[in-house]
């Protein structure tokens, strides 16, 4: 035989020679018991918090991607832009500048700047072309005059979304 066998049934019989205090039983099955009564009472909230945090981790970006953007409220969506020469990045680059002119606008300036955004993009698609060339002969005296109040109007708003304007 092995030495390390020979070494384990001498511990076991040593072991089974040993007798142990009645009380000791007792002792360990209760200490087991609080144990595992307090491991129950924690695992439910360590899952719950565990389940907020994927949760969260899940509709946060759901909900940005399913946002709608500013920009498709004035160009009606990014393919009608892109027909008059403007690129994704492009498209992405006046989404940013509106979502800041929401962040730096109250609601009803904002409300204000987009129907006046809104006007003078019309006014600016009629007249550029699939390469994005602006073509500002297109316009008839009475658009252009509607073109420089609309520019007039919204000068105000961004001196307030670059800062230029203290309030």
């Amino acid at each position: 035989m092995s030495i390390d066998k020979e070494l384990r049934e001498e511990l076991r019989q040593v072991a089974d020679s040993m007798q142990s205090p009645p009380d000791l039983y007792g002792r360990v099955r209760q200490s087991y018991q609080h144990y595992m009564n307090e491991k129950r009472g924690r695992s439910p909230m360590k899952k719950r918090i565990l389940a907020g945090i994927v949760t969260i981790a899940i509709l946060v970006p759901t909900a940005a991607l399913a946002s709608s953007y500013l920009a498709d409220d004035i160009f009606g969506s990014s393919a009608t832009i892109e027909q008059h020469g403007v690129s994704q990045e492009d498209y992405q680059e006046i989404e940013g500048m509106l979502q800041t002119a929401k962040g730096k606008l109250t609601d009803d300036e904002f409300k204000a700047y987009m129907e006046l955004t809104k006007q003078l993009v019309q006014l600016k698609l009629k007249i550029t072309d699939e390469n994005g060339v602006v073509h500002e002969e297109k316009l008839t005296k009475e658009e252009q005059q509607q073109f420089e109040q609309l520019a007039s109007k919204l000068a105000p708003y961004f001196e307030i979304i670059n800062g230029t304007t203290v309030r």
